[in-house]
């Protein structure tokens, strides 16, 4: 008997693109949602982004699989029309234009809750939807400069500032937008009512940040949970290895176990990294270094691509891929239930490919009415 999916019956219209927003749809589609993509007649901008596989960029198929694809100019009365309608027999309306854009075209929250009071309608942006700010433009890259997730790296680690590889501000904020929007949907089932969902990316880094909090102290002494400390060494093998722990807490017994002479305790973490990196080189690859360790209970492992730790026995055995668009595998949802099914629901899609499926399920169109909006440029619905 198949399980029920968490979120079934729910509709999501994501007006979103990115990262951030389709982030969060991602999550609900695989949760079960149906998610419907709404894009202008351009598409998402990171559909364009490389690699692009069977006419699919890689990056918008990882965060758009599973939902349903529309082409609506919501530039144009007429396609603004269509998802206000929509947005009468949603739950969801996802969005991540700057605050006021869509309000100046008639789909803001207050003239939608209008039409359906039960609309929770989730608005990213970069400092909010109210405030001093909230007209800035803001990009990940910019947030992490401003909001320390840089400076701090660099400040622990005693070396110089450099960028972030890893989209952190738009992706956390995406997933805190699933936790409110399924917060929502809890309530509304109390309240019968809808609400307005405001995240802002800047607020996001920080809560999200464990090391604020020392900051907001002014505290400058040792830290837990150092991993920035962790001493990283090159093999004769070309493996790199990775000793997890504090150098200088566990320096005596690292060097005892590694067969060393610890020498005059070290003052310091930089001191301790640096014998005790002499130490492991002396070891001719990744396994005798791991037996040697193993003995006292330490850990050490080696430093590898992400795509090593998805061919193992454990991904294949937990299924952590899918099919996020024909030739693109990307990870699928990253937890499991006893008693629903969560997966990814689909491939990603061209441009437009359901917007036919969708007005005439949703809008009750026939094909001389869908035909007419295609060919005013109002909606597109070739799915290339």
């Amino acid at each position: 008997m198949a399980l029920p999916r968490p979120l079934e019956g729910v509709r999501v219209l994501d007006l979103s693109q990115i990262i951030a927003g389709p982030a969060c749809g991602r999550v609900l589609a695989d949760l079960g949602a149906e998610v419907i993509k709404i894009e202008s007649p351009g598409g998402d901008l990171s559909r364009t982004v490389p690699p692009i596989i069977n006419g699919i960029g890689a990056l918008y198929a990882q965060m758009n699989a599973g939902k349903r694809h529309l082409c609506v100019d919501i530039r144009t009365a007429a396609g603004a029309e269509l998802i206000a309608r929509m947005a009468e027999q949603s739950d969801v309306l996802i969005e991540n234009f700057r605050p006021g854009v869509l309000t100046a075209r008639g789909l803001g929250y207050a003239a939608l809750a209008a039409r359906n009071p039960r609309l929770i309608y989730l608005s990213i942006s970069g400092f909010g939807q109210t405030g001093v700010w909230s007209e800035r433009r803001a990009h990940a890259p910019l947030l992490h400069a401003e909001g320390g997730t840089i400076e701090v790296a660099a400040r622990l680690r005693g070396q110089q500032p450099v960028p972030e590889v890893h989209q952190h501000a738009d992706l956390y904020s995406g997933h805190f937008g699933v936790s409110a929007v399924c917060a929502a949907l809890y309530q509304r089932e109390h309240t019968g009512a809808g609400q307005h969902l405001d995240v802002a990316l800047a607020e996001v880094l920080l809560y999200a940040s464990d090391q604020v909090v020392m900051d907001l102290l002014d505290y400058e002494g040792p830290r837990e949970f150092d991993t920035w400390t962790y001493p990283v060494v090159t093999l004769a093998s070309g493996e790199i290895v990775c000793l997890v722990g504090n150098p200088l807490r566990l320096y005596g017994r690292w060097m005892a176990a590694l067969g060393a002479d610890p020498g005059v305790p070290p003052a310091d973490e930089h001191t301790a990294n640096a014998k005790v990196t002499e130490a492991v080189r002396r070891f001719g690859d990744a396994a005798a270094l791991q037996a040697a360790l193993a003995a006292d209970r330490l850990v050490c492992t080696v430093v590898q691509r992400s795509t090593t730790l998805l061919a193992s026995e454990w991904a294949q055995e937990r299924q952590v891929l899918g099919l996020a668009a024909p030739g693109v595998r990307a990870p699928a949802a990253p937890w499991r239930s006893s008693a629903a099914e969560i997966r990814m629901a689909g491939p990603a899609k061209g441009i437009g490919a359901d917007t036919r499926d969708i007005l005439r399920e949703l809008l009750d169109l026939e094909e001389p009415e869908i035909d007419a909006l295609a060919a005013s440029g109002v909606i597109r619905a070739d799915g290339v």
